[in-house]
């Protein structure tokens, strides 16, 4: 199989609801995962079919209802009416966009010369949080904003870890954790690639491409063909995903009340 741009936003959308709860609000579904209700994509909105500002108020206190908090991310897919994103923008939600590369089924890659870990332990998890804490603070310093409390950084950890069946993977160098990655492989053989992160002490020594391998060798393995991998617009990694052979194919779209990790 080959993905679509359409299917992107699809496999994007079901990444972050693999271990959350759906509940069908009428003019919206919302997806809540009990484990981090603390995180914007901890409850987020989908599918949204809102056509006036009553509505969208409406379905938003249904959200903080069912939930106990504000709702703080809505998912654009190709199927939502413009005047969902029209309405989001008059209510002053902000547009975070993110490009989406796919590395093809038909291209093969060679095994990685770095063997990574999974993370099983809270040991492996806490090597985790210190590598989403730095990378939260080197995002904040490009945006210019003040640093995030670090109960953000900890409620992304608590998302990822209940994020099952995706597996996610540590990189060790010299008894250290330099990196981390995650996969996960959809049962229909796509595959998505999640959260690439590299110490900055470890950087420039080609760390990230062997992740890089080592994560689509896992997916292949597990039977998978094309696998998907998203980068931020505004960062470097994605002339890194270009170069390792992920070609673009969709820009997909969210709105946040606030920042989110």
């Amino acid at each position: 199989m080959e993905l679509t741009a359409d299917e992107v936003t699809d496999l994007v959308e079901q990444f972050w609801s693999l271990g959350g709860e759906s509940v069908d609000l009428g003019l919206g579904r919302l997806v809540r995962s009990p484990a981090a209700p603390g995180h914007p994509l901890g409850n987020f909105l989908t599918s949204l079919r809102v056509g006036s500002e009553d509505q969208l108020v409406s379905l938003l206190a249904d959200v903080e209802a069912i939930t106990g908090a504000p709702c703080r991310r809505v998912l654009i897919s190709p199927r939502t009416p413009p005047t969902v994103e029209a309405l989001l923008v008059l209510n002053d939600w902000s547009l975070d966009t993110q490009l989406q590369l796919v590395l093809p089924a038909s291209v093969t890659v060679g095994p990685a010369a770095l063997m990574l870990e999974t993370a099983r332990d809270d040991e492996d998890w806490r090597a985790i949080e210190e590598l989403f804490r730095i990378d939260h603070i080197e995002e904040d310093g490009r945006a210019r904003r003040a640093e995030r409390p670090v109960s953000e950084t900890h409620a992304a950890l608590l998302l990822r870890r209940s994020l099952l069946p995706a597996t996610y993977f540590v990189a060790h160098r010299d008894s250290r954790t330099v990196g981390c990655i995650g996969v996960w492989t959809r049962s229909d053989g796509a595959a998505m690639i999640e959260d690439v992160f590299v110490h900055p002490e470890a950087r420039g020594k080609g760390i990230a491409s062997e992740m890089l391998r080592f994560a689509v060798g896992a997916a292949r393995q597990r039977g998978s063909g094309p696998v998907l991998i998203g980068a931020e617009v505004d960062d470097t990694p994605k002339r890194l995903y270009a170069r390792f052979g992920f070609r673009p194919i969709a820009v997909t779209r969210s709105y946040s009340a606030s920042r989110a990790g």
